[in-house]
């Protein structure tokens, strides 16, 4: 768990750079922040989740009037993006942990142990470092695995089936595409 929260939390304004979809995802939470509503004047083309998990993340801190951000300040601009990547890193290292229950489950500790620790340093993991909705939508799935996991060894497996399921929803009212990972 340290070495993922060092490698997902260290430096957040630094690398990856800010990326345009990034932008416009922050736009939405502010769009919504600011209580005009979930949809902008222009086309939909991702539900709504993402930008509600982030606005009420970012709404609990009191962002961004909690900074005191000055127009024209580089510093002022870099802090605005650091909290909510901060927030996706602190996700990132929930994968970690949801990706070594599930192999210690499946497998064993010293698998789960491996591919967490392969997740952690994988260079393809710096995309979880960015406000998109794959960094908001991954805990949801792997939650969603980690349950339909456990109905196989649980007895509730009511409550399995059902914590898997709402996980899965909640992915899928994140981005679509994401009805492909149905465990």
């Amino acid at each position: 768990m340290i070495l993922a929260s060092f490698t997902h939390l260290w430096n957040p304004i630094g690398f990856p750079d800010i990326f345009y979809d990034e932008g416009i995802y922050m736009r939405r939470t502010m769009h919504v922040l600011e209580g005009l509503g979930l949809q902008e004047s222009y086309f939909y083309d991702h539900p709504f989740f993402g930008q509600l998990f982030l606005a009420a993340t970012l709404g609990i801190i009191g962002y961004p009037e909690s900074l005191n951000p000055t127009s024209g300040d580089a510093h002022s601009i870099e802090m605005l993006y650091a909290i909510p990547r901060t927030i996706i890193g602190i996700l990132a290292v929930i994968d970690t942990l949801l990706i070594y229950r599930i192999s210690e489950r499946y497998y064993n500790w010293k698998v789960a142990l491996f591919a967490s620790l392969l997740y952690a340093v994988m260079p393809i993991t710096w995309i979880t470092r960015r406000i998109l909705l794959d960094s908001i939508l991954l805990p949801f799935v792997l939650s969603s695995i980690l349950f339909a996991i456990y109905v196989g060894f649980s007895n509730r497996k009511f409550v399995a089936i059902l914590l898997s399921g709402i996980s899965l929803g909640l992915a899928i009212f994140t981005k679509i595409p994401i009805v492909t990972m149905i465990p």
